[in-house]
Order: C-alpha cells, then structure tokens, then sequence
C-alpha cells in the first residue's frame, strides 16, 4: 500500500469518501436527494477504484491530480463513456471544493488541483430523437399482438399484467412527447391540481420553469385511462411524502426504461426508446415543423432562459399551443 491511502475512519470529515458520506445525509436532510444520490454514485466507484489499491477511503489532503489522474484511466479502461466518467469526477470534485470552503483541506493553486488534469466537461452524445413516423407507429402498435408474436403464452397469469405495463409506457411515451417533451420527472409528480381549464400547468422540477400545456384530447383519453385515488394524475408515486416519493421515481424510471426497451424491439427498425427519447423527439420534430427555436427552447426549459423568456413575453403561451396542436395534427390524425 503505497503512503497516500488511509484507513483509519476516526477522523472520518477529514477523509474524502467519509466527508461524501456526511454531506449526502445533509443533503437528504434538505431534500436535495437527487444530488445526496449524486455523491452516492460517484463516493462507490471511486470506493471500487481505491479498493483496487488495497484502501477504503483517502485523507482529503492526499488526494492529487495523480491519483485523479489513475481513477480516470481505470474508469476508460472500463468501457464507460467520456459523460459517465465525467459525472463522477464532477461529483468528487464538488464534495472536494466544499471540504475546502469549510477549511477541512488546505485550496490548492492552479495548476496543482487535483482535477486539472481529468475530463469534468459534457461531451456531445448521440442523437437520441427519433422520426415523427417512429412515434405514430408507436402510437398505433398492437402491444399484445406484438407480445405473442414475441412467443409469449396469452392464456399465462401474468400476461395481462405484463401487457399493462407496457401499454402504460408506450401511454406515458406519447403523453410525454404529445406535451411538448415533459420530463419523465415532471409527468411522475404531476398532480391532478396542475390540470386546469383544459391545461397542464406546472413548475419544471429541473428549473423551476412554469410551463402551461394545452391537453389534446389523445393526453385528455389517457389521464382518464389512469385515473386513480392518489393525488398525482398518474399511478407513479402513491405518497407525498418527499423522501419515499424520490425512492418511488427513482424505481419508476428504472422500470420504464426496461420497458421501453421492450416496446424498442417491438417496433424494430433499430429503434431506442429512452425517456430522453420523447423530449428530444419533440424537439427534432418541431424544429423541422418549422416551430421557432426560441418557442422550442422556451417549451424544453433549455439555457439562456431569461432571453427566451424575454423574447416570448409578447408572444404568449397561447401561440406555442397552437404551433404545438398544428405539429401534433401532422403525426396523429386523431390527436385533435
């Protein structure tokens, strides 16, 4: 064991993975679980790495451009993408910049950082939206036919209830992208307040952003499908309670990204459905409806918000509506 790796946990915010440990729980304690899950993730794979060179944790005055250095070629050695890596690194380097804001670790000078020398950028994914034509023959498909042809047994037990859950998510898939590409987060929490007038109205959990949808009749045939007791518009989450909500999500997205899967290989065509895939659909789909940017990144909730804002102040959520019915109308001939 080389002289940079610690063991000893009794001095547990002087240590890196400890002090992730402790600012985790202060996170959940303010609700901010999707961040304390955030240090999670990156605290146990950079726990793998150094356990890969016979330590648990790290003094936070041992940790060195390097050793980031190391853990960022044994993370590429594992096949993981330059995104992945770099979600990891930036998780460690926040825990990393806030022990030294609180003292627990000397600031360290420019070039001599300890992540100067690893990737903490976003790099250009993929495409990941599919052609209108993909998202009516969605709309379209015979899940249970589809399922037998799949070689599944009609008369099994648990054959209506698979065909329930695929039948919601290729529902939620639609919903999602038929309201201008809501967030699988947002569609999870929506409660049934948010519905009035005919509108979705709602606040971005991401930005904050109040955004207002006109439901068509084809979102309107699918909440009443699912109406149930809860307060949410979908069967997702059964609590208000924040922290067993979070956990109910966090399963939900798990889920329905397996099922789509499922409804991906259905359709064939080498088609990828993800939850991102509706939102970014969306927006492919009205950029060559010739919706204006500015109307596609206002409705999307993108950067440089307070322009959009500006420049839509005068146009109003009503003429993005009806550009979005107009875009809709073209892909679902039963939409309006």
């Amino acid at each position: 064991m080389t002289k940079e790796y610690h063991t000893n946990h009794n001095s547990m915010p002087q240590h890196l993975l400890a002090f992730m440990d402790e600012e985790a729980d202060r996170l959940r304690t303010l609700n901010h679980l999707g961040l304390a899950d955030n240090y999670n993730c990156a605290k146990r794979s950079f726990q793998r790495y150094l356990l890969t060179r016979g330590a648990c944790d790290i003094a936070l005055n041992q940790v060195s451009a390097p050793l980031m250095s190391g853990y960022q070629e044994w993370l590429l050695s594992g096949q993981l993408g330059k995104n992945t890596t770099s979600f990891y690194m930036r998780n460690l380097q926040a825990a990393y910049n806030k022990a030294v804001r609180r003292g627990l670790v000397a600031a360290p000078s420019y070039p001599e950082s300890p992540f100067s020398d690893v990737y903490t950028g976003v790099a250009e994914t993929r495409k990941r939206a599919v052609p209108s034509a993909i998202i009516a023959a969605l709309s379209h498909l015979d899940i249970k036919t589809a399922m037998v042809a799949a070689g599944q047994n009609p008369e099994h037990k648990a054959f209506p209830r698979i065909l329930h859950k695929l039948s919601f998510a290729r529902d939620t898939f639609i919903f999602c992208f038929c309201a201008r590409g809501l967030p699988f987060i947002d569609f999870s929490y929506l409660r049934k307040e948010c519905l009035k007038d005919g509108f979705i109205c709602y606040d971005r959990h991401k930005t904050g952003q109040h955004i207002e949808v006109e439901i068509i009749p084809m979102m309107q045939a699918i909440i009443n499908r699912y109406a149930n007791p809860t307060p949410y518009v979908f069967p997702i989450l059964t609590t208000t309670n924040e922290k067993e909500a979070y956990h109910q999500y966090r399963s939900a997205i798990r889920k329905y990204n397996r099922l789509l899967a499922v409804l991906s290989q259905m359709l064939g065509h080498n088609v990828k459905l993800t939850t991102y895939v509706a939102r970014h659909s969306w927006a492919t789909a009205a950029y060559h409806g010739n919706i204006p940017v500015a109307y596609i990144s206002e409705a999307m909730g993108h950067n440089n918000e307070s322009t959009t804002r500006k420049y839509l102040k005068s146009l109003g959520e009503n003429r993005l509506n009806q550009a979005n019915k107009k875009l809709l109308r073209t892909i679902f001939s039963n939409a309006l």
